[in-house]
């Protein structure tokens, strides 16, 4: 029989992601494991249905492996099957509760489908296991804003800022509770943070449009103009900043037109 020790051997040979484990595991579960890192091959070479296959016969050959579960949500999840997905993950958390990464994976499934509760009870444990991660207090303030408390969103957001203060995911939507608040002048000053972590002209399509935004609020319709025209020009077109682009000029011309 091949021992594990092989297995883990021809895995870092192919060039294959691995799932740690530290204590010496049953053949079920080496055999689990082996399907495990065959699908997860196949996911990086983009062939999600092999991958689904092979992870299937991981979670059948081993039910309580978590780690093989979770890939395969993950998997599912890709391929559209999202129900069956967050299935996989319930599954998993009987077997190991509030384990965070499940805890995080499961309730941005849950927040994707629009089923808050499930967000909301997940996020709660783990922020509850895992009180200094930049991502569960992250989760927490993304399900208190799809809720429509955006207060709440915003001190859950500063906690997770507090751990990871250049987190772009938080960064952006820090600013976008300011301007939902009516505070432009925050949300300006968070975009420039956020601005800080990327290199010159590198400022995504969507942190432009935010920009404008909150210049539009604070009455500086050129500057707004100049950040929708790049936001553009980074490849957005939508109606939102084609129609705010459209709004600017036009009140633009119609200033220059009366100054004549």
């Amino acid at each position: 029989m091949v021992s594990l020790a092989v297995i883990v051997a021809l895995m870092l040979t192919a060039g294959c992601r691995l799932v740690p484990r530290r204590d010496p595991v049953p053949e079920e579960l080496a055999a689990a494991r082996r399907l495990c890192n065959q699908g997860l091959c196949a996911a990086d070479e983009q062939d999600l249905a092999r991958a689904e296959g092979l992870l299937e016969r991981a979670v059948n050959s081993c039910p309580t492996d978590i780690d093989a579960r979770q890939h395969y949500a993950d998997v599912l999840w890709k391929r559209g099957s999202k129900v069956e997905a967050v299935a996989q993950i319930a599954k998993a958390l009987e077997f190991a509760p509030g384990d965070v990464g499940l805890c995080l994976q499961g309730g941005r499934m849950y927040m994707d489908l629009g089923l808050l509760d499930d967000a909301d009870r997940l996020s709660n444990d783990a922020v509850l296991n895992a009180p200094q991660s930049a991502e569960a207090w992250h989760l927490h303030g993304q399900v208190a804003l799809a809720r429509g408390r955006p207060d709440d969103a915003l001190a859950d957001f500063h906690r997770a800022l507090a751990v990871a203060p250049d987190d772009r995911a938080v960064l952006i939507d820090t600013a976008e509770v300011y301007r939902r608040l009516d505070r432009p002048q925050r949300a300006l000053a968070t975009l420039a943070m956020l601005g800080e972590t990327y290199g010159p002209n590198q400022l995504p399509a969507e942190v432009l449009v935010l920009e404008g935004l909150a210049q539009e609020a604070l009455g500086r319709p050129d500057d707004a103009l100049a950040s929708y025209r790049r936001a553009r020009e980074k490849g957005d077109a939508s109606p939102q900043t084609a129609a705010r682009i459209a709004a600017l000029s036009s009140d633009a011309a119609l200033t220059t037109s009366t100054v004549r």
